[in-house]
């Protein structure tokens, strides 16, 4: 069922440099610097979002909250604020996980996941935690007890490893239980 969602990464595909002017024209041999690759504008797969909408499991409240959740500009990191952009009570979408995806996964965490992913994406050896920390809205130190509740991995851990595995993990561990249906549901 999940060979029905692809998810491509969230990195754009790495193009060529382009040729920059060399700054010593009297020296031809001399090599053109390259410009360092851009990162991809979007911490969470853009694929994501359209294929929680796609999800038939998923009833149609929950399904537009959590594809709400995965737009980075509405900065949603609480269930009551995901309720609130969703037109409902922070309930119903407890209620309406609790039903789909069950005790595998709590919708809090769901939420930090994506938290986290964004914070991972916009980390660099140049910035501190505490300035992705509050780039995103949260403190440094729920950004640490995120890190450590969801992955096991400290801040430092997550950095020397960067985005990419940690958006490989949610792959692989969060998103089929969000988007593969279970046989009779899965009440916790």
């Amino acid at each position: 069922m999940l060979d029905s969602y692809s998810f491509p990464s969230s990195r754009a595909p790495q193009r060529a440099a382009a040729a920059v002017p060399n700054p010593h024209p009297s020296r031809p041999d001399h090599p053109e610097p390259a410009r360092p690759a851009r990162r991809s504008a979007a911490a969470v797969s853009p694929a994501l979002a359209p294929a929680i909408r796609r999800a038939p499991h998923l009833p149609a409240r929950l399904r537009e909250a959590l594809a709400l959740a995965c737009d980075e500009a509405r900065n949603i990191r609480t269930v009551e604020k995901l309720a609130s952009a969703a037109g409902c009570d922070r309930r119903t979408l407890w209620t309406h996980w609790k039903h789909t995806v069950g005790a595998g996964l709590r919708l809090q965490d769901f939420l930090h996941w994506l938290l986290l992913l964004r914070a991972t994406h916009r980390k660099t050896a140049a910035r501190a935690w505490a300035d992705v920390a509050d780039e995103i809205g949260i403190h440094p130190h729920t950004l640490g007890r995120l890190a450590r509740q969801l992955t096991g991995s400290s801040l430092r851990e997550l950095a020397a490893r960067g985005h990419g595995p940690l958006e490989a993990r949610f792959q692989a561990d969060v998103i089929p239980l969000v988007l593969t249906p279970a046989p009779n549901g899965r009440h916790g």
